[in-house]
């Protein structure tokens, strides 16, 4: 779909704030793990308390992945980050290659 045959982008505005805020919840997740564990690790650096640490990590991360991979595009109305079985985090839609920060472009 060309840029020019599509609705006005400021209507996306929502829609486009929505997928940027789960992206943000996602990639903090992702970059809270090394600081968090270090944390935990001078605290007590136990095997069971790492294992616990990790592992509630890792379910915080699967549930941000899955809250992130649901958002959808404000264009076409499909999974902003997925297509088919393929979740990848691009800045355009994998449908319709709507930026994500469209919304903020003059």
């Amino acid at each position: 779909m060309d840029d020019n045959q599509s609705p006005d982008v400021s209507t996306f505005g929502p829609g486009l704030a929505l997928v940027r805020r789960r992206r943000r919840f996602f990639f903090a997740t992702v970059a809270i793990y090394v600081p968090a564990m270090w944390i935990i690790h001078s605290i007590s650096p136990t095997y069971r308390t790492m294992g616990t640490a990790i592992g509630i990590w890792v379910i915080i991360l699967i549930v941000t992945m899955f809250w992130s991979a649901v958002a959808v595009c404000p264009r076409c109305g499909n999974f902003f980050h997925v297509n088919g079985m393929t979740l990848l985090y691009l800045r355009k839609c994998l449908h319709c290659q709507l930026h994500v920060n469209a919304d903020k472009k003059p």
